[in-house]
């Protein structure tokens, strides 16, 4: 007599404790791409706001609002690496797949030289 084998289940559903993980680290994600997409938002306004209305309001005003809006999305952008960075060495030494914490700090840093140089070019074009 053929004796038959019950089926298995390849991969035991995740426990609980392995879903909040993920939940956890899928809203540091989002969290950090909320920052940037902030920081985005931030850095065009102002950079917008030094092209666009050069010729509606005084110049001081001008580069005081486009400094402001652009030093903003620097903030942004180091605060997304720095909040991210906070919870990501929390769980590091889970087993769980997040984002390379190199990658977020390349992005993070890279943008922080694109602000800055926007902030010098908001001026080299105030003064020339």
């Amino acid at each position: 007599m053929i004796a038959l084998k019950e089926p298995q289940m390849p991969n035991p559903p995740p426990d609980n404790t392995t879903l909040a993980m993920d939940r956890t680290i899928l809203a540091n994600e989002r969290t950090f791409q909320a920052w940037i997409r902030t920081g985005l938002s931030a850095l065009a306004t102002g950079l917008g706001v030094s092209r666009f209305l050069n010729e509606t309001m005084p110049l001081w005003m001008l580069l005081s609002i486009a400094t402001i809006l652009i030093v903003f999305s620097i903030l942004a952008f180091a605060l997304a690496a720095w909040r991210y960075r906070h919870l990501h060495v929390r769980v590091a030494h889970l087993e769980v797949d997040t984002t390379p914490l190199w990658l977020v700090h390349a992005s993070a840093g890279f943008l922080t030289i694109m602000g800055l140089l926007a902030l010098a070019g908001v001026y080299i074009a105030a003064f020339s």
